[in-house]
């Protein structure tokens, strides 16, 4: 599968084991090239682009969203507040435990070990009990949008704090236009099933997978972290400090750019105001130009590189 191309942005498929490919792309992140969507931004995306680019919306992804299981007990552990790109505290370190040195255990990380269960906890973590909810089977419309494990992780505001909700017509655009599609493009009336492992007293970890369309869109936590057939999505952005030209670029505008088609317009130009304001700042700053024109004659030549390289850095903070 060829990465897929929106603009001023690629979704690249990264296809094998969970555990191989996690590593790789939290290291990718690190650096500032782009993110790992979480289930709401994937499905938000498919929904979105299905006219021009369908291809999202009919493969699965394995996401950032992670599941994590012990008795009756599910941790939703959302990624992102709404509005950043930042990876919260506990999903960096769930997904810093996808790798191919854990001993898996009920095919996901072993969360019995080391305190890993209590550490995934406070800022953007969930607990919901399984009772009440309805699991490992297709869902109607109407049992979706009232579905507390799937609306906790597409972000909606009566299940979760307001720095990692979405709005409420948002998360109603997802559910009813994949319904939309699911019913023009197969047929169906049930869709978006929630499923998760077997009832284990074992603590478990893994990442959430948005299903295929055709398939039902269903999203599952069930799938083994060391199986062949994952595939993380990732949102690439470009390089963290050059771009294709090897031209300097500006790493706020670019992860801006990562939130295109995930979050609110209003959200995306406020935070496009922000940057603007420090544009302005920046340009009633001194370059490094302007202040060795006045330091110059006190400096050796031969330090003249080193001294514009201290300035250079000061003044790009």
């Amino acid at each position: 599968m060829e990465n897929i191309q929106l603009e001023g942005r690629t979704i690249e498929p990264h296809y094998g084991r969970n555990v191989d490919k996690a590593p790789a792309l939290l290291a990718r992140y690190d650096k500032g090239e782009g993110v790992i969507p979480s289930e709401a931004d994937i499905r938000l995306l498919g929904v979105r682009n299905f006219g021009n680019v369908p291809e999202i919306a009919n493969n699965y992804w394995d996401t950032s969203t992670l599941s994590a299981t012990k008795g009756k007990a599910v941790k939703v552990i959302l990624p992102y507040e709404t509005g950043s790109r930042e990876l919260t505290e506990s999903a960096r370190f769930g997904l810093g435990l996808i790798n191919p040195n854990e001993d898996l255990v009920n095919y996901g990380v072993n969360l019995d070990v080391d305190g890993r269960w209590e550490k995934l906890d406070g800022n953007g973590v969930y607990t919901l009990q399984r009772k009440g909810l309805v699991l490992n089977e297709d869902l109607t419309e109407e049992q979706a949008m009232k579905h507390k494990l799937l609306l906790t992780k597409l972000g909606h505001p009566d299940h979760v704090d307001g720095k990692f909700a979405r709005s409420k017509d948002e998360v109603a655009e997802i559910i009813g236009k994949t319904f939309e599609l699911g019913k023009s493009e197969h047929g169906y009336d049930t869709m978006m099933g929630q499923y998760l492992p077997d009832v284990s007293d074992k603590g478990v970890l893994k990442a959430w997978c948005v299903g295929r369309l055709d398939d039902g869109a269903g999203s599952d936590a069930g799938d083994g972290l060391g199986n062949g057939n994952g595939r993380f999505a990732f949102d690439s952005v470009g390089d963290a400090k050059t771009n294709a030209e090897g031209v300097d670029v500006d790493k706020a505008r670019v992860q801006l750019q990562s939130l295109e088609g995930m979050s609110q317009t209003g959200q995306i130009d406020q935070i496009g105001s922000a940057l603007d304001e420090r544009d302005q700042l920046r340009q009633k700053l001194l370059t490094t130009d302007q202040i060795y024109s006045v330091i110059g004659d006190y400096v050796a030549s031969a330090n003249e590189s080193e001294v514009r390289k201290v300035i250079d850095k000061l003044t790009s903070q």
